[in-house]
């Protein structure tokens, strides 16, 4: 970004952490009530969106611009993606084994594949970043038959990691109006699903990559974090422009077209003025630890089992206060115990005190 922005003071990790807790607060509404209905963004915008959805949307955007810097800074593709390896499939693979041993028997769940086959499918899934399918999970739930729907988003990251190291390795990222180009399209695509309301499965590609449906949402926000990476130079931190996206944003929040198409542009502006702005204290947060992968794989069950044992006696708050502290105690533990041991000395967060000076 323009140079009165300092990379190494920055609130990414802070605000990591909060939007893994907002989705905590989010799904408090489904897993308690059984639906969105009430969610408070969902009735704001008259359902085109969620808190939820708006996190993890921003977290796309972020990693977008992270890993952009990630692949661009790295000594080669095979240290990229090793980095990126370290970082998604460890704990993925803990709160994998978690789900099996704990969650499962409490779940009263049960496989759905063929006898025997639990141990490979259970590897096979795990490697492509997806849970084995069960059925009758926590059947007397509010939500039920389902165990973690956080995860659903970690293979689309992974992908988009594959696609950020394509762009670079094709020099794409010296051709940067070409991927401002891409970026628009993707957009235009995603408008164009939502007026005709496209639900397409995909088939096989569907089922290798993910349904295009889930493609034409994430995209855009991936693309725009590579876009305001590659343009960083240009662009300024501006108040005026940075509370004029926030009106913009308002004026079109009950749009379904309107939202779709602006929030990857004017919400991620302002998202990433947020994250560099100077005037906020919130700089020092990453020093004890990135508890947000951690709080986003291990709260959605955590939730679901509170529902079991407490059930009708939690409101969504109720549930959202009871799970949060309970969320990041299992983050801390992932992070000291699992994530930091896989990441190597001085990379345990992808450094963005380069980002400003390359």
């Amino acid at each position: 970004m323009n140079n009165q922005w300092r990379a190494e003071n920055n609130n990414f990790d802070f605000l990591r952490l909060f939007l893994a807790i907002t989705v905590i607060f989010s799904h408090s509404y489904p897993i308690g009530l059984g639906s969105n209905n009430t969610e408070p963004l969902y009735l704001l915008t008259h359902g085109v969106i969620t808190t939820g959805e708006m996190a993890v949307d921003m977290f796309f955007f972020m990693s977008g611009f992270l890993i952009s810097s990630s692949a661009e800074h790295s000594r080669s593709i095979v240290s990229y993606f090793r980095k990126r390896i370290a970082r998604i499939y460890p704990a993925f693979i803990a709160t994998t084994i978690f789900t099996s041993l704990i969650v499962i028997p409490i779940a009263s769940g049960r496989y759905q594949g063929k006898r025997g086959a639990y141990l490979l499918d259970l590897l096979f899934q795990t490697s492509r970043l997806r849970t084995v399918q069960y059925e009758n999970a926590f059947p007397n739930n509010p939500f039920p038959h389902a165990i973690n729907g956080s995860l659903w988003s970690i293979q689309y990251e992974f992908w988009c990691y594959i696609g950020v190291a394509c762009l670079f390795c094709l020099g794409l990222f010296s051709r940067r109006k070409l991927v401002l180009t891409f970026f628009i399209a993707s957009i235009v695509i995603s408008v164009a699903f939502k007026i005709n309301h496209w639900m397409p499965g995909g088939k096989i590609l569907g089922e290798i990559f993910g349904p295009p449906f889930i493609w034409a949402r994430l995209l855009p926000f991936y693309l725009s974090g590579v876009v305001f990476y590659l343009f960083r130079h240009e662009l300024k931190s501006n108040i005026w422009l940075a509370l004029s996206c926030l009106v913009i944003l308002v004026s079109v929040c009950r749009s379904q077209v309107g939202f779709t198409a602006l929030f990857p542009i004017a919400g991620s502006y302002l998202f990433l003025c947020i994250a560099l702005a100077q005037w906020i204290p919130l700089h020092n947060l990453g020093k004890y630890g990135d508890f947000s992968y951690g709080t986003y794989l291990y709260a959605f069950p955590i939730q679901q089992v509170l529902m079991v044992y407490f059930g009708a006696t939690l409101t969504p708050l109720l549930l959202f206060i009871s799970a949060t502290p309970l969320t990041l105690f299992f983050a801390v533990l992932s992070w000291y115990g699992i994530e930091r041991r896989f990441l190597r000395k001085g990379r345990q967060k992808d450094s963005l005190t380069q980002i400003l000076k390359a």
